[in-house]
C-alpha cells in the first residue's frame, strides 16, 4: 500500500490509476485523501477532520465525502472550502454526490452485499426488489422537494395494482431501509422518506395468509410425489414432516443429525431468527433418513447436495423442486403452515408449537425454556407424523417396525 502526497486535480488521479503500487493520494492543501478501489476504476473521497474536540480522547474523524470520478476533483474542490468554513462554525452539512433516488438505491445493495451479517437470500431478495421495482419506479425522483403523493403515484399504486398489500407494504419498508441507513451514515442531508408511513398511502388491515394446502389435500400430493427422484422426496418430507424453513432444510448436513439422541440439529446460523433449534427424530423420520442415506456417496457432508456434491442445493432449485410439485398453486411456506395449522387441531400446546416452527420467542419465553420442552416435542411431532401415515408418508419411509 503506497500513499502519494501531491496536489490532486482529476488529471493526476487518471494517471494513478495506471499505477499497480499506489493506493491512495494525499492532497497537500487540504487533510484530503483519495483511495482507489481494487477495480481501479473508482476512489472514494476522505476528509481526516483533526481537531482536539473530536470524540474521545480527540482522535482524527474520517468522513466520506463521494465517489470518483461521479464526484471529480474538480466539483470537490469547489465545494471544499465551503466545507470546512461550516466545520469550523459548527453549521456543517454533509458533502455529497447524490441528486436522486437512484442513486441512494444503488449504494443500499452496496452496502448489503457487503454486510456479512445478512444472510445470502436477505442479500438476494433486497436487490432483487431494488433493481426489479424501486429503481424503474424512483431511481430519477430528485431527492430534494420530495411529497407523499410522489411516492404513491411512482411507487405504491402502480405496485398495488399488480401484488398483494403484503408485498407492496414489504418493498416499501426496503425503501424506507436505504434511506435511514444512508441518513445514520450521513450520506444525505436530509431523509426525503422520513415523515412517511405505509398508512399514509394505503390504510387497509393486513390480513394473514390462508393456508393454500389444506388437510384433506396431503394426501393426493404425496401419492403426486412418488414420481420425483429421491433427493427430492425427501426435502420435501422433511419439510412436511417439521414445518422448517427453506434455508432451514436445504443447508442441513449430516453431522447435524445425532443419531444417538435421535435429535436434527439446526444451527443458529441457519435460522432466520438467529437461533438454534432441536428437533426430536420420530421412528419414521429416523427410517426415511437411513434409508436415504444409503443412496449418497461415502462421505458426503450435505443432506441435500448439489449435482456436484461440494455443497447444499441452492434456494432457486429448492423454489423450483416445490414449483413443479405443487403445479405453481403453492410454496414451500405453505407446507409450513399446514404444520401449524396441523398441531393446533390435534391439541398441541401453543408454546411447543412455536418452539417447533422457531417462532422468535419473547425473553419471558425464553426464561422458561428447559429439557423437558424436548419432550413434548417429540410427542407433538410423534401424533402429527401418525396423522401423516394415514395420508400416504408410510410409503416413503417403508417400515412399521419400531412404531410405539
Amino acid at each position: 500500500m503506497t500513499t502519494v502526497r501531491l496536489r490532486i486535480s482529476d488529471a493526476k488521479i487518471k494517471s494513478y490509476l495506471k499505477s499497480d503500487t499506489v493506493t491512495r493520494l494525499r492532497d497537500e492543501r487540504y487533510a484530503l485523501e483519495l483511495r482507489f478501489h481494487k477495480s481501479r476504476e473508482s476512489a472514494t473521497w476522505w476528509l481526516i477532520d483533526k481537531r482536539k474536540n473530536n470524540g474521545k480522547y480527540g482522535k482524527p474523524k474520517w468522513e466520506r465525502l463521494g465517489l470518483w470520478p461521479r464526484l471529480n476533483a474538480k466539483a470537490l474542490f469547489e465545494l471544499l472550502p465551503h466545507k470546512i468554513a461550516r466545520m469550523a462554525t459548527e453549521t456543517d452539512q454533509v458533502v455529497t454526490d447524490w441528486d436522486c433516488f437512484g442513486d441512494c438505491l444503488r449504494w443500499y445493495v452496496q452496502h448489503i452485499e457487503s454486510n456479512k451479517d445478512i444472510s445470502s437470500e436477505r442479500k438476494s431478495a433486497v436487490k432483487s426488489v431494488v433493481v426489479n421495482h424501486l429503481l424503474p419506479a424512483l431511481s430519477e425522483l430528485p431527492l430534494t422537494n420530495i411529497r407523499k403523493h410522489h411516492i404513491k403515484d411512482l411507487l405504491v399504486w402502480p405496485l398495488r395494482e399488480r401484488y398483494e398489500l403484503r408485498t407492496v407494504k414489504g418493498y416499501f419498508a426496503i425503501l424506507k431501509a436505504a434511506f435511514n441507513q444512508a441518513y445514520r451514515e450521513e450520506h444525505i442531508v436530509s431523509n426525503p422518506v422520513a415523515g412517511m408511513v405505509f398508512t399514509d398511502f394505503i390504510n387497509k388491515k393486513i390480513t394473514p395468509n390462508e393456508g393454500k394446502i389444506q388437510s384433506d389435500d396431503v394426501s393426493r400430493l404425496l401419492d403426486r410425489l412418488k414420481a420425483y427422484a429421491l433427493q427430492k422426496q425427501v426435502f420435501v418430507l422433511m419439510q412436511l414432516a417439521h414445518g422448517t424453513r427453506i434455508r432451514e432444510t436445504r443447508l442441513a448436513r449430516w453431522s447435524h443429525i445425532d443419531w444417538d439422541e435421535n435429535i436434527w440439529r439446526i444451527p443458529a446460523c441457519n435460522a432466520k431468527n438467529g437461533e438454534a433449534l432441536m428437533l426430536p427424530m420420530t421412528w419414521q423420520i429416523r427410517n426415511l433418513l437411513q434409508q436415504y442415506r444409503l443412496s449418497q456417496k461415502e462421505g458426503q457432508k450435505f443432506i441435500f447436495p448439489n449435482t456436484k456434491g461440494d455443497a447444499p442445493i441452492c434456494k432457486d432449485t429448492a423454489n423450483t423442486t416445490y414449483a413443479e410439485w405443487s403445479e405453481g398453486e403453492f410454496t414451500s411456506h405453505h407446507c409450513r403452515k399446514l404444520v401449524g395449522t396441523r398441531l393446533t387441531d390435534l391439541g398441541v400446546d401453543k408454546f411447543v408449537r412455536e418452539r417447533i416452527l422457531n417462532h422468535k420467542m419473547s425473553d419471558l419465553d425464553q426464561a422458561y425454556i428447559h429439557t423437558t420442552t424436548e419432550a413434548l416435542k417429540l410427542k407433538a411431532l410423534q401424533t402429527y407424523h401418525n396423522w401423516l401415515d394415514l395420508q400416504g408418508f408410510i410409503f416413503f419411509h417403508g417400515k412399521i417396525a419400531g412404531r410405539s
